[in-house]
């Protein structure tokens, strides 16, 4: 008997999902299936501001909503609005693929003036013309997420994908999607494969055409050059009638800077079907988790089969020698924790601290270096001392402090100056006698020894 990995492979996987995308006064739900497409719809008229204020309410009535179009699916990939979202542009390092998200995940903590632990947080990267990767970072409001997961909850769903309506947007091609609803149109840019730009604006009345035509050229203007210069097309899309309207309001404006206009139909079932292929949806807010079972079918090939299925065999014996000696050891483990539990809540509540105070410390070492370089040049007397010390990018420094002398604050001055790693060295602010109030900047460079 043949073991067929790349069969069972397939078989494990869902053939099918319940797309449900939050619009601005509905919520419509569609069933997905792997390669036939959908045959199961329903609509809900509860649009998002319903869902933040009653998630509970609008759960049941999505309950009921489902049973009448007799929809079983419940696992849910759901398509939120992308005007939910706060954007930020960064660079990508040179990173693994397994460090990237972390680094994003740090970078965006520190882009967002909000806590980080009040936010989740998405990503969508894509290349620039000269080959650098670059990536736009999307953060919504935690409680706006747990209250779609509230909702679900209710509804007796699970969400497998939470992302924002922007999976239409995606192409091969650069172009300006501009998104209307029933009060503002989202902004996306892609380039480079993947969304380079979001952003929301009003259509509060009275719309002003040539201020919206404005906004979008400011918005291009972010990108860098290369990038903008691929942008030549403009597609409306969201809301068929406003979308309609906007284009014949707008469209003069955008031709007029170079950009070719047209209509997309939407597509409600995009962020189903990419969970479906396996494939990363743009600005993911589910964190994934890789199947043990697509694990194990990664660390053997085809050739591998019988090996593996030796493997298999010895693996379901020490599962039964470990249950038979379980019973043994439980009673000790448990004594053991609980010694230990105590120490280990107090951990845990440390490691909340770290985490919560994290974006306020540099964590290479660098950082450690830079302080020793300053801290060095201060006299041991104590007539020089510093109020603050800020490290910003690429390693800029600026200190503000007091001084008992002018005699004191030129002798760090020249000690500053005369140190190898301290380069662009400035005063930015000197004033007062006793004490002197001073303010430096300088860049701080690493120089290794030869």
């Amino acid at each position: 008997m043949n073991l067929d990995l790349a069969e069972l492979k397939k078989r494990l996987q869902p053939r099918s999902l319940l797309s449900l995308t939050i619009e601005f006064s509905r919520l419509a739900c569609v069933v997905v299936g792997r390669g036939e497409g959908f045959a199961q719809s329903a609509a809900l008229p509860a649009g998002a501001e319903e869902v933040l204020k009653d998630p509970e309410r609008v759960g049941s009535e999505l309950r009921a909503a489902l049973a009448e179009a007799c929809i079983r699916e419940r696992r849910c990939a759901v398509r939120v609005p992308p005007s939910w979202a706060l954007t930020a542009s960064t660079d990508v390092p040179e990173v693994g693929d397994d460090d990237w998200r972390g680094y994003l995940e740090l970078r965006a903590e520190r882009e967002f003036s909000i806590p980080a632990s009040d936010l989740r947080f998405g990503f969508s990267t894509y290349q620039a013309p000269d080959g650098t990767r670059r990536a736009t970072l999307a953060a919504i409001s935690a409680k706006r997420i747990e209250a779609v997961e509230k909702m679900l909850e209710t509804a007796g769903c699970r969400a497998v994908s939470i992302s924002l309506a922007l999976d239409g947007c995606l192409g091969a091609e650069p172009m300006l999607h501009l998104l209307a609803a029933e009060d503002h149109v989202d902004v996306a840019l892609t380039a480079g494969g993947g969304i380079a730009g979001l952003r929301t604006l009003s259509l509060i009345a009275p719309f002003d055409p040539e201020s919206f035509c404005r906004e979008i050229r400011i918005t291009l203007g972010r990108l860098p050059e290369g990038l903008r210069k691929q942008i030549t097309r403009a597609r409306f899309g969201g809301a068929r009638e406003i979308a309609e309207t906007l284009r014949f309001a707008t469209g003069a404006g955008l031709e007029r800077m170079g950009l070719e206009c047209d209509l997309e139909d939407g597509n409600a079932t995009a962020a189903a079907e990419r969970v479906l292929r396996r494939e990363d949806a743009p600005f993911e807010f589910v964190v994934p988790h890789t199947n043990r079972f697509e694990e194990i079918f990664q660390r053997f090939d085809s050739k591998r089969r019988r090996g593996f299925a030796a493997a298999a065999g010895g693996v379901f014996l020490l599962l039964i020698l470990t249950l038979l000696i379980r019973s043994h050891i439980e009673s000790s483990l448990e004594s053991e924790w609980d010694n230990m539990k105590g120490n280990v809540a107090e951990v845990d509540a440390l490691q909340q601290k770290i985490r919560r105070f994290r974006p306020w410390f540099e964590t290479s070492p660098q950082g450690v270096q830079v302080l020793e370089s300053l801290i060095a040049a201060f006299p041991e007397s104590g007539d020089v001392w510093a109020k603050s010390i800020q490290i910003g990018e690429n390693y800029k420094i600026t200190c503000t402090g007091f001084a008992r002398t002018h005699a004191a604050w030129l002798a760090l001055l020249d000690k500053l100056r005369a140190r190898p790693d301290v380069t662009a060295l400035q005063v930015q602010q000197l004033r007062g006698d006793n004490p002197v109030q001073f303010a430096i900047t300088y860049k701080w460079e690493q120089k290794h020894e030869g």
